[in-house]
């Protein structure tokens, strides 16, 4: 047998044993990236998106189908949220917004694709859309089909896609941008626009009805589970318009939306809204329907208008108008006119026009005791937080602010004043301090030390007096002003 020949190995002493190089194995799927590789892409850090082409600008009438660079400037004005996934895998979408969005000209629903970014989005939020693509909408039946330009869809995933994108313009909002209702002409009434009593005792069935109302109140955020399971927030409104009163129930993403509207201000544009009548009606935002928030309208002036009408209240202590030109005359040179209460109406035709002159009336209640009791004998605003403050003495901290308030003599202590011809009401009347002094015998002061006899004293001695007031009507006012209080 031949001898072997030795290896080139046996000429090398042995190399010592080292770690084993790392190994890449695929991923379970048979990918050719690791799981690893494949989260670090998929749940990367969000940065600041610049754009990669060159964009137009477009309203939404100027949309068509096709490929197409666009970025669009519009409002909220419907959003809701769909479940979608088909897969078991832990990055795959989950969801996706509806999005339904409008500008002066036209509407378009956004499908807002999301996996890690959560869009906080509400009704009447401006917003801008960039997408390089537009499609022809799949949904038939629908109102966003028979509007005006509302048949196109833009299916957007800014989180894998870097050409699209979807921002809310906080910085471009100025209030006037898309506020006006779609088909509105100055010239004559919104199309299809009805009162909340006419909605409701059968105009829901109007396809296109449209209803114009104004936030009352606004109700706690409460949880319930849908059907399939699902636990959505839900938030019941109160609205009105002049002629009924009826409750909005927002429920899912939309439920936020009534944390940012104002009761007695926010005027809300209901377009095909859902309508269900139980114990009270009840109107909901369904896929059909969408709200403008505030609209540049003549009739939503008018119904804010109105609304704040029915919460003004008079002031509790109107402030006498000191250093008027007519303090002085009624100090030292009253005017010689004395008409009785029931001419007094005359003032009002004229009422830039100031007057002072003298009234004889006749005390018919007084009301010392009853407010003493009450722990109202002083009262006044508070001047940070406008709470009303009531006390029997001069001064009181508010509850609220914690403000020390001065307090002033309650006007109500004057019950009915008559006369031959009419009456003045309680609480009608506002007093000087000297009035105050010259009708009570005392300062503010010493009747916030007076104990209960000697008030139930002065009540009776004031009861059926007949006095004679110096008074003068005040514009900025608008009441009789009393400058001072003569005996009889």
């Amino acid at each position: 047998m031949a001898p072997q020949c030795p290896s080139i190995q046996s000429f090398f002493p042995p190399s010592p044993a080292g770690p084993e190089p790392a190994v890449t194995t695929p991923d379970e799927d048979g990918a050719a990236f690791t799981t690893t590789e494949v989260k670090a892409f998929l749940y990367s850090t969000p940065h600041a998106w610049k754009p990669r082409f060159q964009y137009e600008n477009l309203r939404i009438a100027k949309l068509a189908p096709g490929p197409y660079c666009v970025c669009l400037l519009a409002r909220v004005v419907n959003l809701y949220e769909q479940p979608t996934s088909t897969t078991k895998l832990p990055y795959a979408t989950k969801r996706s917004l509806n999005v339904l969005v409008r500008d002066d000209t036209g509407m378009v629903k956004v499908k807002l694709w999301y996996l890690k970014v959560d869009y906080q989005l509400r009704l009447g939020q401006l917003v801008s859309v960039w997408t390089t693509l537009v499609s022809k909408s799949d949904i038939s039946g629908t109102v966003s089909v028979n509007i005006q330009n509302a048949a196109c869809t833009i299916d957007i995933f800014p989180e894998r896609d870097s050409s699209c994108y979807f921002m809310v313009q906080a910085d471009k909002e100025d209030g006037s941008l898309s506020r006006t209702p779609l088909g509105y002409n100055h010239d004559k009434q919104l199309a299809d626009l009805m009162t909340l009593k006419s909605f409701v005792e059968g105009g829901h069935d109007v396809p296109t009805a449209r209803v114009l109302v104004c936030v009352k109140s606004i109700g706690g955020r409460k949880k319930f589970t849908t059907k399939k399971g699902n636990v959505l927030d839900i938030v019941h409104v109160m609205i009105f318009d002049d002629t009924y009163d009826a409750t909005l129930a927002l429920s899912g993403r939309i439920a936020t939306s009534a944390a940012y509207w104002k009761p007695s201000n926010t005027i809300l544009l209901l377009n095909n809204p859902s309508f269900r009548d139980d114990k009270k009606a009840t109107l909901s935002i369904g896929p059909n329907t969408y709200v403008d928030v505030d609209p540049c309208m003549a009739d939503a002036e008018w119904l804010r208008a109105f609304a704040q009408g029915l919460t003004t209240r008079e002031a509790i202590n109107v402030p006498f108008p000191e250093g008027g030109r007519g303090n002085k005359q009624a100090t030292y040179r009253p005017s010689p006119l004395t008409k009785p209460i029931s001419q007094r109406d005359s003032v009002r035709e004229n009422p830039s026009e100031d007057f002072v002159g003298y009234l004889c009336v006749s005390v018919l209640e007084m009301n010392i005791t009853t407010l003493h009791q009450r722990s109202r004998i002083f009262c006044a605003e508070c001047y940070g937080c406008g709470v009303p403050l009531y006390a029997n003495t001069t001064t009181t901290k508010c509850k609220h602010c914690h403000q020390e308030i001065i307090l002033g003599l309650n006007p109500r202590l004057i019950g009915t004043l008559i006369d031959e011809t009419g009456a003045i009401d309680s609480g009608k009347l506002v007093l000087s301090t000297i009035a105050w002094e010259q009708l009570l015998g005392r300062t503010a002061e010493e009747l916030a030390r007076c104990d209960s006899l000697s008030l139930k004293y002065l009540e009776n001695r004031l009861l059926f007096l007949r006095l004679t007031l110096v008074v003068g009507w005040s514009e900025k006012v608008g009441r009789l002003c009393v400058f001072r209080v003569q005996n009889h």
